[in-house]
């Protein structure tokens, strides 16, 4: 593995991220292939799949739903690698904040990034909703 390329991803997870907490859908889908595969994975073994178009609005129906509600988003890495195809991977839990409330429930999120025009892009997501609290938190 390339140390500066892991490197590289990680301080790329740092802009996706603060991205992902600035509740502007356009700043988070630039992170994001044209190619995009998402799955959610809720209770009752209810699944959801879905892309690029579905995921933009998603994002943008979220943020209007949270608005003026100071929401936020705490991110606990698992594991950050850059697999043997070059991409990168970010397997970590994040839990929700709403007007200053962090909710119990974690989610688990698995994501794959590639390099396109020379900039990190998703091009895959799968997620497990509904996962109670599991392991101690650092919050």
């Amino acid at each position: 593995m390339n140390e500066q390329e892991l490197k590289d991803f990680k301080q790329f997870l740092k802009v996706y991220r603060k991205d992902w907490n600035s509740c502007d859908a356009s700043a988070v889908m630039s992170h994001c292939s044209k190619d995009l595969k998402v799955r959610w994975a809720g209770p009752d073994t209810a699944v959801s799949d879905w892309g690029y178009a579905e995921a933009e609005s998603g994002w943008k129906q979220a943020y209007e739903m949270y608005e003026g509600k100071n929401p936020g988003w705490h991110f606990e890495d698992v594991l950050t690698e850059i697999n043997s195809e070059g991409e990168g991977m970010a397997v970590f839990w994040v839990r929700f904040e709403q007007e200053g409330k962090v909710l119990e429930q974690k989610k688990l999120f698995t994501e794959t990034f590639r390099k396109e025009n020379g900039s990190w892009k998703k091009i895959r997501e799968y997620v497990e909703v509904n996962i109670p609290e599991l392991i101690p938190s650092t919050l």
